[in-house]
């Protein structure tokens, strides 16, 4: 979600591409889903995970951007943060139609949460909502880049937190079957502590 300049037409071509293919694929999945199970309250259990999922792939391919462009100049760093901005949209839209899901799943099963996780949870969604209005060039100028910058910043690592803090106790209680989550959060925190000492090492 980050300021870019403006994009020639190829790029604004390739970047709304991006979201539309993401929706497609995500609504193209529910959609399956339900004509599998018939009952729309049945299927909710079975397409929370896997929206999850989606939602975190593209958190952290969006979170990673910068930091894997300034350790590797490959084709994939290139492209990633060329359309770091769309893929966080793109993440936004999976993640309120994920929320979407787990609601109405809390309102028409017998699932529950606790008032910490809905809490912990509904900041996180704040902060997504926050992150992807304003992810435009007309929101970095009247913010201002450093404004722009610090909320894109906390918001960011506050979703990383939530991430990891939900995804770990479930990884060290279960064993290794359910690591894959909290690994891949540590080893992207790695990458942008490596980016930002090698952005250290080039100054004078």
């Amino acid at each position: 979600m980050a300021a870019q300049k403006p994009n020639t037409g190829l790029r604004l071509n390739e970047s709304t591409g991006l979201v539309a293919c993401v929706a497609i694929i995500l609504f193209t999945f529910l959609g399956v889903a339900y004509s599998m199970k018939m009952d729309a309250i049945e299927t909710l259990p079975y397409v929370m995970r896997p929206t999850a999922w989606l939602a975190f792939a593209l958190f952290i391919t969006a979170f990673t951007a910068s930091s894997i462009r300034i350790l590797y100049d490959m084709p994939y760093s290139r492209w990633a943060m060329r359309n770091r901005r769309y893929i966080g949209i793109s993440f936004a839209l999976v993640h309120f139609v994920h929320a979407g899901i787990v609601l109405s799943n809390l309102v028409f099963t017998e699932a529950t949460r606790t008032a910490g996780e809905l809490s912990g949870g509904g900041l996180a969604y704040l902060f997504l909502f926050l992150m992807a209005v304003t992810s435009n060039n007309a929101s970095v100028r009247k913010m201002g880049a450093k404004n722009w910058k610090r909320l894109h910043k906390i918001g960011s690592y506050y979703i990383w937190l939530i991430f990891i803090g939900r995804s770990l106790p479930v990884a060290l209680a279960e064993g290794i079957t359910h690591a894959a989550i909290p690994t891949v959060c540590l080893l992207a925190l790695a990458l942008r502590i490596a980016a930002r000492q090698k952005l250290k090492r080039r100054k004078p």
